[in-house]
């Protein structure tokens, strides 16, 4: 049942590149992405309350 669960997980893993190091390129950009795209959030949140908090 372990080894079932495993080789699903890693087909899935390894499904959209074929290499370990495509793999890693694949987290580096993704991680890259929602680092950028929180940023943004986190700074359009900041303006929206300094907006509603100003006299």
């Amino acid at each position: 049942m372990f080894k079932s669960i495993l080789l699903v997980i890693l087909i899935i893993l390894f499904q959209g590149c074929a290499t370990w190091s495509g793999v890693k390129q694949d987290s580096k950009t993704a991680w890259k992405a929602t680092k950028d795209t929180s940023s943004e959030a986190y700074q359009g949140v900041k303006k929206s309350i300094h907006e509603a908090t100003a006299d």
